[in-house]
């Protein structure tokens, strides 16, 4: 079996992320029209990073890696459709690598179905932004199955299990109002056949807040925003941290509760709102920083977990 070498894919991606949700907010302020799709680039940008580096960061993809990652940077319709089908590329060719290896693993369809829905869903975006969360809800909802299973305690589902989540995520896609009854029946599925429940504070701060907030989107409106602010910013911060800097998961209880509020006060004061998704996206750097540095571009781990003893 050829050895394995992976590298921090995650870090230029989550970078290029970071630097696009800046552009977004500024856009926002300046009355730019540009807001949903700098937003969105910057949201696909860490979905696409943390998806190759938690199941494909090897360092002989790095040609489609850095396909995807410069396709996706450029601002320009269609070039974010292609860095998807990068991305797909990126999937089959790992699949088929495992396979060769004679690895069995339960197959999350969640997960691996996304970077498909991301070409079918940029191709569309000129139709309607709300396409865009479609992917990103196969994705958010298949990983997050196993960080809630480890920190809750709860029954892990895959394989065919996982198939009415996603023909409700697909119904979500062409009827946004589902929303709310999308998180809710997730949130009871993932604890079906649950017999011990853990208590992490974290965990289900994470995931309720997607509750409240798509609940709370069917008196306030804007489901798109009850999805980036209440499920889609929690649940990738939660997961990130969970993945790459487990010792500091407990710590970012805040950044739930942040992103909640910014939700519940957008439609009262959109400046307010914003600075408190500020502060959780800088409480999350600072809670992930170790993963912010070249020795985790070279070894794809968080620079504490590899450094020198003393």
């Amino acid at each position: 079996m050829k050895e394995i070498e992976p590298w921090g894919v995650n870090v230029p991606f989550l970078l290029l992320g970071l630097a696009y949700w800046c552009a977004g907010g500024v856009s926002l302020f300046e009355g730019l029209a540009f807001h949903p799709l700098f937003m969105m680039i910057g949201t696909y940008s860490i979905y696409f990073g943390m998806f190759q580096r938690l199941f494909f960061p090897a360092r002989n993809y790095l040609p489609l890696h850095l396909a995807s990652l410069v396709l996706l940077a450029v601002p320009v319709y269609p070039l974010q459709a292609f860095a998807s089908v990068s991305l797909v590329g990126v999937e089959v060719w790992g699949v088929k690598d495992i396979r060769s290896y004679g690895t069995r693993f339960p197959v999350n369809w969640l997960v691996l179905s996304s970077p498909v829905a991301s070409v079918v869903a940029w191709l569309l975006y000129p139709l309607d932004v709300w396409v865009l969360v479609v992917p990103l809800l196969l994705y958010l909802l298949g990983v997050n199955v196993g960080v809630f299973s480890a920190t809750l305690g709860l029954k892990p589902k895959f394989g065919w299990r996982q198939f009415p989540v996603l023909g409700m995520v697909v119904l979500t896609g062409v009827l946004p109002s589902l929303f709310p009854a999308l998180v809710v029946a997730y949130t009871v599925w993932l604890f079906l056949g649950t017999r011990r429940f853990k208590f992490n504070l974290t965990a289900l701060l994470s995931l309720l807040t997607p509750v409240v907030a798509s609940i709370s989107s069917l008196s306030m409106g804007e489901e798109i925003h009850a999805f980036a602010l209440g499920m889609m910013a929690p649940f990738f911060f939660s997961c990130i941290t969970y993945s790459t800097s487990r010792y500091n998961y407990g710590r970012t209880v805040p950044v739930p509760v942040l992103l909640l509020s910014s939700y519940l006060l957008r439609s009262f004061d959109l400046w307010f709102s914003s600075l408190l998704f500020i502060l959780s996206t800088l409480y999350f750097i600072y809670m992930t920083k170790d993963n912010f540095t070249l020795t985790t571009v070279r070894s794809g781990m968080a620079s504490k977990y590899v450094r020198p003893p003393h």
